[in-house]
């Protein structure tokens, strides 16, 4: 048995450690249970995204850097948090439609986001965002339209529809102050 575990966690790339375990009392047998709360790494798409934004936070307009060593490093931000994920809707939140770079004071900072949901006036600038890669002939493009939709129209109900329902699941939304002019 332990075997097997140690095979399932090489088939989803975890260690052993991370996987759920369960026991069927009337079939007497352990079962693993895969865990889609945990988090996945997106940190790989910040070049790609700082190349719209400019170098700056997408929420606040303050400057970061990819430079590892200053303070300004930005976060690969989930827009819609993840938290959402624990309300047992199936919605994609790593997916890079949904991917912003944010300084760490808008993502974690004692006014940060944290799992509120963005006002609408920034689920614009990420609709703006996605549809200027998309239109750009980005790279992303394809993956971008996988995940929203293939028309306008689509990718705009998608976005208005996440929302609304992210809101209801939250409650909470959030819009910080802009530090420097708007740049994207």
């Amino acid at each position: 048995a332990r075997w097997r575990l140690v095979e399932r966690a090489w088939e989803l790339r975890l260690s052993r450690s991370m996987i759920s375990v369960g026991f069927d009392y009337e079939a007497k047998i352990l079962f693993t249970i895969d865990n889609k709360l945990r988090r996945t790494t997106v940190t790989g798409c910040r070049d790609a995204i700082n190349g719209y934004q400019k170098g700056r936070c997408f929420y606040c307009f303050k400057a970061i850097s990819l430079s590892n060593v200053e303070d300004n490093f930005p976060d690969v931000d989930h827009f819609f948090p993840h938290a959402l994920k624990r309300s047992g809707w199936e919605l994609n939140v790593d997916g890079v439609w949904n991917l912003v770079l944010s300084c760490k004071k808008c993502n974690r900072g004692t006014e940060g986001k944290f799992a509120c949901i963005p006002t609408l006036k920034l689920l614009q600038r990420l609709y703006r965002r996605n549809e200027f890669l998309i239109n750009s002939h980005h790279p992303l493009r394809e993956t971008l339209m996988q995940q929203t939709g293939d028309t306008i129209q689509q990718r705009k109900a998608f976005l208005n529809t996440t929302h609304g329902n992210s809101v209801g699941i939250l409650i909470h939304t959030w819009e910080p102050e802009e530090i420097d002019r708007p740049y994207f």
